[in-house]
């Protein structure tokens, strides 16, 4: 046999086997059919009344409703998932997840993730709060390193105010807010770190409430964004997004929430 033929029988030979263990077509009716586009937010699974809250077993809140007017402006679909805080910052800076709310701007967060002014959410005071027993003990005059020195500080795990001196700071780490809270009246700590505002919003109704105050002066006021994953390679959309932000900040809508959240519960 020549060697023209034992290659052409080799060559036939191949082209069979393939079609023999070629997967079989797979019918038109069963392929994937395009999704909408969904943007994957991550946030804290704690209550932050008014801007994100489970009401009736929905997430609703200023900023829940914000950040959904920006997306469906860009044809976007938000899925909201809701987590113990430290993950949620894991899920964006591995890039599981586009982006998170309720954020605060630090160096440390700026390498995994985009920050854009256009982004912004809120703004709340950041207070030392204690037990009402203690208050007359403390005297802080905003000197922050030499307070923190002398009082032993509680904060949730992961939360960071932007403020090196209370970022860096030794502390007791509480899993979440109801922890803090715990930890701070049964005296693990003599104070605890908390956007003021939000705290009183969402505890204020609860007998704890009248054992906390908070002290006098802020320790700053923190900016909240949603902030987008650089590991998704998202810097495109978070800009994209900060127009489409501005835009319905500008609008009319928002002012007619603002007044209705502020009369909510």
């Amino acid at each position: 046999m020549s060697v023209f033929v034992r290659l052409l029988l080799a060559v036939s030979l191949f082209a069979w086997l393939s079609q023999v263990n070629a997967a079989p077509p797979v019918p038109a009716q069963a392929q994937a059919q395009p999704q909408p586009a969904v943007l994957d937010v991550v946030r804290g699974n704690e209550d932050y009344p008014p801007f994100e809250m489970m009401v009736d077993g929905k997430l609703v809140g200023l900023h829940v409703e914000m950040v959904e007017a920006a997306a469906k402006s860009l044809g976007l679909r938000v899925r909201w998932t809701s987590l113990p805080w430290k993950r949620a910052l894991l899920m964006v800076e591995t890039g599981q997840a586009d982006a998170i709310t309720y954020i605060s701007r630090t160096p440390e967060r700026e390498a995994w993730a985009v920050f854009l002014e256009g982004n912004f959410l809120s703004s709340a005071d950041v207070r030392f709060i204690a037990r009402k027993e203690n208050v007359a003990a403390l005297s802080f005059n905003g000197d922050l390193p030499e307070f923190l020195s002398q009082h032993s500080l509680v904060t949730v795990r992961g939360f960071q105010f932007g403020k090196a001196e209370i970022d860096q700071a030794p502390r007791i780490e509480a899993s979440n807010m109801d922890d803090l809270l715990r930890r701070l009246l049964a005296g693990h700590a003599m104070v605890g770190a908390v956007a003021w505002d939000n705290f009183k919003s969402a505890y204020q109704d609860r007998p704890e409430f009248a054992r906390i105050a908070s002290l006098q002066p802020a320790i700053t006021s923190s900016r909240n964004y949603i902030a987008f994953s650089s590991a998704r390679g998202h810097a495109p959309l978070a800009q994209r997004f900060a127009q489409a932000l501005s835009r319905v900040k500008q609008g009319a809508e928002v002012a007619q929430l603002q007044r209705r959240y502020a009369q909510a519960p």
